[in-house]
């Protein structure tokens, strides 16, 4: 159940996003439309929104790790990317068809801000620090869903899921210890549960992570990180390129 969090006097709390994108935007304008953008507690299981179904929310996580899956017509699904504190959900959903053409669920329970389409919109047009950041956030997400096809071709699945644990883990702010089970894990990584079961073990006799039911605790993050696909470092340094470039590049 998603929830406004108050404050120990029961007031809404200051708008304080941790969120990257939200805390972009310039103070004079974050002010006038804090009224309209409310903090929300997201529960693990949550669905934010569904396939095909109209935009009205517009998602920003503080600490909490929302999976977007993707689904065919004969209603099978995979997971095919994960959005935490560095980004959105429904953020260019909301000026493009309006529409959804994924899931949004919770993986990772916990904070964020959410605002109504109609007033996002009125915010996107008034905050170019807004617009510059949600074209960045774009741009990484495209590099990375491009770079993760290969991923998917090339890579064997230890390091594939070293390098899903590591970025579900910097993306929630959850430090070591990561809600996920096998059975969603074999959903993002797109291979049966056994396999994941399989490597597993051998991650966790290796002394790199902890498996426990129900969840997963990394052990030795600089080994994970050792042991990941190039992947991670090649979608890092596209970030860090696109962070870099200069802000007013698709302002005109």
């Amino acid at each position: 159940m998603r929830r406004t969090v108050p404050d120990a006097s029961g007031d809404a709390m200051t708008f304080n996003p941790k969120n990257e994108i939200l805390a972009e935007i310039e103070p004079a304008i974050a002010l006038r439309f804090a009224a309209h953008i409310e903090r929300v507690e997201l529960g693990r299981g949550d669905v934010l929104q569904e396939t095909g179904a109209e935009v009205h929310w517009v998602w920003f996580p503080d600490d909490a790790l929302i999976c977007i899956a993707s689904e065919s017509v004969e209603g099978e699904s995979i997971s095919g990317g994960m959005i935490g504190r560095n980004g959105a959900f429904g953020a260019f959903e909301a000026c493009g068809s309006r529409l959804s053409y994924s899931r949004a669920l919770v993986q990772i329970g916990g904070t964020g801000w959410r605002i109504r389409d109609s007033h996002y919109r009125e915010m996107f047009e008034q905050s170019a620090n807004l617009r510059v950041a949600i074209h960045k956030h774009v741009e990484a997400l495209l590099v990375e869903a491009r770079q993760l096809v290969a991923c998917t071709a090339i890579h064997r699945v230890e390091s594939r899921m070293c390098r899903v644990l590591l970025d579900a883990s910097a993306r929630s702010h959850r430090g070591s210890h990561l809600t996920l089970t096998q059975e969603e894990l074999a959903n993002i990584l797109g291979v049966q549960r056994s396999t994941i079961a399989v490597t597993s073990s051998a991650l966790q006799r290796a002394g790199l992570i902890r498996s426990r039911r129900g969840s997963i605790d990394i052990v030795d993050f600089d080994r994970l990180e050792a042991a990941a696909c190039s992947c991670r470092r090649t979608i890092a340094y596209a970030q860090r390129e696109i962070d870099r470039a200069a802000d007013d590049v698709c302002e005109g």
